[in-house]
């Protein structure tokens, strides 16, 4: 057939589609598949690790703060939070982050309270930024300080499991890949 010449759906698809059925499988039997290189094995394995790093660095002092100062929380009349927000991502992970600024100084930069939570949305909860009555320095928001601890507590447990999971698999794949 010459080049650009067109033909019926059937005589175009029968040309460009072999239809013998006595194709030779010995080509097919005889090919080995050839796992994912070391190298693929490290860089999953080297992304998951600062991925657990990331989550337990960002999230893991302050959820434990909120544990060891649990139920020593007051209001902060001196304090006003600003630009508080949840984002829902799948229905399943919540992020929230808000801004706490100080009315006695307003010269003073605003601090960014962040918290993730599962299955629970935030949204339209009252936003009160709390002080300690033990560490005066300790600031926070009662929503995340009080009410949605535990969550937050199973919710970093749970998200820590799974990327240390995700890391063992990585480790476990570069092992063989290496050995083989």
């Amino acid at each position: 057939m010459a080049f650009g010449k067109r033909q019926s759906g059937v005589g175009a698809a029968a040309q460009s589609l072999n239809v013998d059925p006595h194709v030779a499988s010995s080509r097919i039997a005889t090919e080995t598949v050839q796992g994912p290189s070391p190298f693929r094995w490290f860089i999953m394995l080297v992304a998951c690790a600062a991925g657990l790093y990331h989550l337990l660095a960002s999230y893991g002092p302050d959820l434990l703060r909120d544990h060891r100062l649990a139920g020593t929380w007051q209001p902060a009349y001196d304090l006003q939070a600003t630009e508080g927000k949840c984002e829902r991502t799948n229905f399943v992970i919540t992020f929230c982050s808000t801004k706490i600024k100080s009315v006695a100084r307003p010269d003073q930069a605003p601090m960014t309270h962040s918290f993730l939570m599962f299955f629970s949305s935030g949204g339209g909860e009252a936003l009160v930024p709390v002080r300690s009555t033990t560490n005066r320095s300790a600031v926070s928001i009662f929503y995340a300080a009080e009410t949605k601890l535990w969550n937050r507590t199973l919710s970093l447990i749970f998200a820590a499991g799974m990327m240390a999971l995700l890391d063992l698999v990585a480790l476990f794949g570069f092992w063989n890949a290496v050995n083989s």
